[in-house]
């Protein structure tokens, strides 16, 4: 058996993407347990598309999410049937990421409030209750503000996990400390203290993995949480009490090619009280309908970035150096690159067939 190779960071050990530009079709479940018990379910299908917006190093995403199934069917509440047919005017949903990957900027969003100008009309004619109007308000409040349906995103599982700092320096033999606040609890988020460290070399599969991992950092109690309470109003006022506890945990498989998202698994662990325990499992994987693929690699692209550097930055003799051996230099084509490059191999999940949504998903995480 081969042995595994070192990740190859190039000249800093920060980890960047690149754009993939193609529509990738992702499988994303959500599952809420209390103790051991599973009291919600929730899956359905994305579709992803990373382009390049003004330079070699500016992303746009482009994400469609499509039906919602709760507990392996259509919603049949009615909060939930509102909230399904008011997020098709979010959807799709162009993202600027920051150079972490975190969520910067939504960029469509004029497009997002034409849609719901006509959604809205037709949803009120629809239904004519008054939770139906007072869900139609708040909706309508909330894609107004670009700022709040923004931070609207980052309280929903999915654009929390794949917007998340990823694509940050990862110094040897120490991890990177950062502060998330996860929806833990919808919009009353929980803020964790949470490790990033990286594995140091590519998996047999030629996947990079990263790990996030940390403990809560909140200074509420979790009777503060749960009544909505949004700072620590017990320490404020001198009172006794116990900070909340909550683990989390959280592995991204990136391919190497590109560093793009392959799959996410997170689990979330939160005590209420002596008896009870409240555990969330969210994954996402990308759904290959193609067993050998593997994405563009962006190495020819990077060196000729970096080349451009070099250029930018000498002087006028080193030009004169750099010409002279540019014009003595014969390319040898070469079957030998550094680690990016195309290979064929079984990925992590079986190939899929064109099933139904939930025949698909269920042989997906039936593993």
């Amino acid at each position: 058996m081969p042995s595994l190779e070192k990740i190859n960071f190039y000249k800093d050990r920060k980890l960047k993407h690149s754009n993939f530009n193609e529509i990738r079709k992702f499988g994303y479940r959500y599952q809420d347990f209390e103790n051991e018990k599973l009291i919600k379910e929730v899956h359905y299908e994305v579709d992803i598309n990373c382009k390049t917006r003004h330079s070699y190093n500016d992303f746009i995403f482009e994400i469609n999410r499509k039906q919602v199934y709760v507990d392996n069917k259509e919603p049949d509440l009615l909060v939930e049937q509102m909230l399904e047919k008011c997020a098709k005017a979010i959807f799709p949903i162009r993202i600027i990421p920051a150079e972490d990957g975190t969520l910067s900027e939504i960029d469509n969003h004029d497009e997002i409030l034409q849609r719901w100008r006509s959604l809205k009309e037709h949803l009120g004619s629809y239904y004519y209750s008054d939770v139906a109007y007072k869900i139609l308000n708040k909706v309508h409040k909330l894609i107004l503000n670009k700022q709040e349906l923004e931070k609207s995103l980052n309280q929903d599982w999915f654009f929390h996990l794949y917007f998340s700092p990823l694509y940050i320096d990862y110094p040897l033999e120490t991890s990177q400390i950062y502060k998330w606040k996860s929806p833990v609890f919808g919009n009353q988020s929980i803020g964790y203290n949470v490790n990033h460290t990286i594995e140091e070399y590519y998996t047999a599969t030629d996947k990079i993995i990263i790990n996030a991992k940390g403990k809560s950092s909140d200074e509420r109690s979790i009777e503060e949480v749960l009544q909505g309470i949004d700072y620590p109003k017990a320490k404020l006022q001198g009172i006794a009490y116990k900070t909340l506890e909550s683990e989390m945990e959280v592995k991204y498989k990136l391919y190497a090619e590109d560093r793009s998202i392959f799959s996410i698994i997170s689990t979330y662990e939160t005590k209420i009280n002596d008896t009870k325990n409240k555990t969330q499992k969210i994954s996402l994987y990308h759904l290959v309908d193609d067993k050998f693929f593997r994405p563009e690699s962006d190495l020819g692209a990077r060196r000729a970035q970096e080349q451009f550097k070099s250029f930018q930055t000498a002087g006028d003799e080193d030009i004169i150096d750099i010409s002279k051996r540019l014009k003595d230099f014969k390319y040898t084509p070469s079957s030998k690159e550094p680690h990016e490059k195309i290979s064929l191999f079984v990925e992590e999940i079986p190939t899929l067939q064109r099933k139904s949504s939930l025949e698909r998903f269920l042989k997906m995480f039936k593993k």
